[in-house]
């Protein structure tokens, strides 16, 4: 490297540099980009469903209210509250999700059948909900095919064509309310309204309907709601839903949340409903005794002409009474207990325990118990909505509830027990006050006892009807735990999909990203020579010079166009290698590459005819004798040439030609030899160069490609330089490890790099000493049909503004 000066001074670039240079010379890559992520986004955005999410708030019922009292306060430290809040919570979410609720609420609207409207085109489609211009009455009688499209196509105010594709191949055309039958169709379509045929216009207007079984839809309903807790006490839920039709989902959320609330109004009734059940039943059995027994008293008053009983015997008849109420309440009691103990035995899980205070009951265990089975089957029930039966909380209850039952189911046999004991009792005080009732005379016994029997089933009828007007007060009372906060507004749905502006966004960054991704990755990739950083990272050979690209069909630019850039960039190589040949002895120079096509041949033609052009007596030697080339550029006979005359055949004035160029002669090739190398290191060789030193200025050899042989390392005592050729765009990165080899190794010292093929639409890299940049985009200048550039036919270079190429500018070494 020391042995030359500098010759050859190029701007710095970096990587970003490289990348930027490349958006700015190739922006038609990047707006064609842009402009098709642009279309796609549109054609997104104008023919994709629109998809709209509407929401409602329900405020669900809180338990868990702070008392203000101790177990409020420990229940407040050891976090106990706030898990039963989320047990509690996920239980109602739990339900709203339920198949039963989506079930309920499907069955008070019209979702079994779903109506779409075509585009004119068949590409674009609208849902229509209660907007559709016909409806569809099936047939419940007869069978009906579920989720399968049936179109149609009206005609007329009055006619429609029917149409069911692939296995079906039915096209029918049919009037209005007349009934289509098949063995999988039956149905006839009507007009919505009187008037909503005949408004049409346009025909045919296309449409397509479909039947959906409800088991599916009441799936699909409730897999797409979604429950969101809206507060930190849990206490208020935003249930939402997608649909193509906002007012479809916002009926069906309102619906459902009615459901639910419903729901749990009826929860809270069936205990009250129950208790108001228990007691119809008692009543039925006593009107029917009350009734006989007030109709005997009449008549006995009537025929015994008694109005009023004696003192004494009203005294007995009072203390009667009050034993019989007292019996009367007990056995109401014994019924209860009997009611309870068949619950227990028979397992209604599904009905709600008339609580014992209701019945007058103030047994604290029995409430208790009571209570909490209560609890447990309603949180049962909870469960079994969302899960199945092998689920561990399902088990839990089962097995909690089971132990229940047996704990009411003993403690029931003791209150029966207790309770027959007091019946037992009462009856021997019965017995005790009827023997004195006895004494009394016959027609007052009689009375007594008659009012007695009439007097115990009013007082029990009174008391059943007390009962049941306060549960029927209770139930009128009851409210709902929940309430529907906010309902949902089709006006205040959003439309999730398609998203206009964000799919424009994306189309503008991946539309630029892309194509900058996609320019990394074939940098990363490439292995070939673009910059003018992969030949300094690799080599410490100087380089001499570039050359542009030859898009001419001008085998010589040099000569055919002297004033083209390509000719100003051969006279820039030439006085570079001027400085470089100060001493006259110094004049042979060789021009070899690594591989055929790199535009070695090219090179050596055309630096030989501007040195020529220039006074200098030159010769131009065609060395490369396993494929010579020269013959052909200056269209010469190659039957004799270098091969014959290192042979002996000839001599040297049969193989030296003059040419069309002023002051340059060539030295064709000749026949191909069976032994090049050879004949390059004999003698001849040797007296020939010698010969041609003296009688010319300068000599340049076109020499084989070094990585294909080796004839060109054969010379490198006769060359002064050595001028390898690099084609940018073509040659590989380790042709460069070849290169530093022969630099640094294999004794070519005197040894320089031209780069050859640059483009002047170029964007990074070199620059001519001229201003010619070169870049990516590449062809190739060597060959039989390539030209120049010239002022008046030459393609204008994309040039940087003055201020962007100012700050790319790098600093000149």
């Amino acid at each position: 490297m020391d042995q030359y000066p500098e010759i050859y001074r190029e701007e710095e670039s970096i990587d970003i540099k490289k990348y930027l240079y490349r958006i700015l010379y190739n922006w038609w890559w990047f707006a064609l980009s842009i402009f098709v992520a642009l279309t796609i986004a549109y054609l997104v955005n104008r023919y994709s469903e629109d998809v709209y999410r509407a929401s409602c708030s329900v405020i669900i019922a809180n338990e868990n209210t702070p008392r203000g009292d101790i177990e409020s306060v420990i229940e407040d430290m050891t976090n106990v509250r706030n898990r039963r809040t989320k047990a509690v919570v996920q239980n109602e979410i739990t339900v709203l999700k339920s198949y039963k609720m989506a079930q309920v609420a499907l069955e008070d609207l019209d979702f079994g059948i779903s109506y779409t409207a075509v585009g004119r085109r068949g590409i674009a489609e609208s849902k229509l909900y209660k907007s559709s211009p016909f409806i569809v009455i099936t047939d419940s009688t007869k069978p009906n095919q579920y989720n399968y499209p049936v179109h149609i196509s009206i005609l007329s105010p009055t006619t429609y064509r029917l149409t069911i594709d692939d296995k079906f191949g039915i096209s029918q055309v049919l009037y209005f309310g007349q009934e289509f039958e098949h063995a999988s169709f039956n149905f006839k379509l009507l007009p919505r309204t009187p008037e909503s045929l005949k408004s049409l216009s346009s025909f045919p207007l296309k449409y397509y309907f479909i039947l959906h079984d409800m088991n599916g839809l009441a799936n699909r309903y409730r897999a797409g709601l979604e429950v969101e807790v809206n507060d930190e006490k849990g206490s208020i839920l935003t249930l939402s839903l997608t649909g193509p039709n906002k007012e479809q989902i916002c009926d069906y959320l309102n619906r459902l949340s009615h459901i639910y609330i419903l729901s749990n109004l009826n929860e809270k009734n069936a205990t009250s409903s129950n208790t108001i059940r228990f007691i119809d039943e008692q009543l039925r059995e006593i009107i029917d005794s009350l009734q006989t027994a007030g109709v005997r008293l009449q008549n006995f008053r009537s025929a015994n002409r008694i109005i009023n009983i004696s003192q004494e015997g009203n005294a007995l008849f009072q203390q009667m009474e009050l034993l019989n109420t007292e019996k009367a309440e007990i056995e109401i009691k014994g019924s209860y207990f009997e009611y309870i103990k068949g619950y227990i035995v028979s397992k209604k899980d599904n009905i709600e325990i008339i609580a014992p205070s209701v019945m007058g009951i103030q047994d604290a265990l029995l409430n208790s118990l009571v209570g909490q089975i209560n609890d447990l089957n309603t949180e049962r029930r909870n469960l079994q909505f969302s899960s199945n039966e092998n689920n561990p909380r399902l088990t839990m209850l089962n097995m909690q509830l089971e132990n229940l039952r047996m704990d009411i189911l003993e403690n029931v046999n003791n209150l029966i027990e207790a309770n027959s004991i007091s019946l037992n009792n009462l009856a021997e005080r019965i017995n005790s006050l009827e023997k004195e009732i006895k004494k009394l005379p016959s027609t007052e016994r009689q009375l007594i006892n008659i009012q007695r029997e009439f007097n115990i089933n009013d007082q029990i009828y009174t008391f059943l009807l007390e009962k049941r007007a306060e549960a029927g007060i209770t139930k009128a009372s009851n409210t709902s735990d929940h309430r529907l906060l906010d309902i949902a507004r089709p006006e205040n749905a959003s439309m999730i999909k398609p998203k206009t502006s964000m799919n424009y966004m994306m189309a503008l960054v991946l539309g630029g990203l892309l194509p900058l991704m996609l320019l990394i990755l074939i940098e990363y990739f490439n292995n070939k020579i673009v910059d003018r950083k992969d030949i300094e990272q690799q080599t410490t050979v100087p380089i001499l010079g570039s050359i542009g690209h030859n898009e001419k069909s001008f085998d010589l630019p040099v000569f055919e166009n002297p004033k083209s850039a390509l000719a100003e960039s051969f006279r820039s190589l030439r006085a570079n290698l001027q400085y470089l040949l100060k001493n006259e002895t110094h004049k042979v120079i060789s021009i070899s590459s690594t591989i055929s096509g790199e535009g070695k041949t090219f090179c050596a033609a055309n630096l030989a005819a501007i040195i020529a052009m220039a006074g200098r007596k030159t010769l131009l030697v065609s060395l490369d004798l396993r494929k010579p080339k020269i013959h052909r550029i200056f269209k010469l006979d190659n039957d004799s040439g270098i091969s014959t005359y290192l042979a002996g055949m000839n001599g040297f004035e049969s193989i030296v030609h003059a040419t069309n160029v002023e002051n340059l002669s060539v030295a064709i090739s000749g026949p191909v030899p069976p032994n090049p190398a050879e004949l390059i290191e004999s003698a001849r060789m040797a007296d020939f160069m010698n010969r041609m030193k003296v009688e010319y200025d300068f000599i340049i050899i076109d020499t084989p490609p070094i990585a294909v042989v080796t004839d060109a390392l054969l010379l490198k005592e006769m060359v002064d330089i050595h001028v390898f050729v690099i084609r940018h765009g073509y040659s590989s990165k380790q042709v460069l490890e070849l290169v530093e080899d022969l630099y640094t190794k294999r004794g070519l010292k005197n040894m320089t790099l031209l780069v050859n093929d640059v483009h002047t639409k170029g964007y990074y890299g070199y620059s001519y000493r001229y201003g010619y940049g070169y870049g990516y985009g590449y062809g190739y200048g060597y060959g039989y049909e390539h030209g120049y550039y010239d002022e008046e036919t030459s393609t204008p270079v994309v040039k940087i503004p003055g201020k962007i190429r100012k700050i790319f500018k790098g600093k000149k070494r």
